[in-house]
């Protein structure tokens, strides 16, 4: 990532991308993963910042996104 970059906290409470794991014998779970376009350079918000204020922060800043679900089963 590049310097000064950070990743927010997760349903699973730390920080980056657990993988995705659904339980054996599931249906197959779906995955989104949403790229935003801002405009700005930064968003104003630190390590500890919740996903709804993550969230909040992107749509208030957004000129586009684009969204890719992937779909996963084992």
């Amino acid at each position: 990532m590049p310097t000064g970059a950070l990743q927010g906290r997760t349903d699973f409470g730390t920080s980056g991308f657990g993988g995705a794991c659904p339980p054996e014998g599931d249906a197959p779970h779906r995955y989104q993963f949403t790229i935003w376009a801002l405009k700005t350079a930064t968003l104003p918000l630190d390590a500890q910042a919740s996903g709804a204020m993550a969230g909040f922060m992107l749509r208030a800043n957004s000129i586009g996104q684009a969204r890719l679900t992937p779909v996963f089963g084992r």
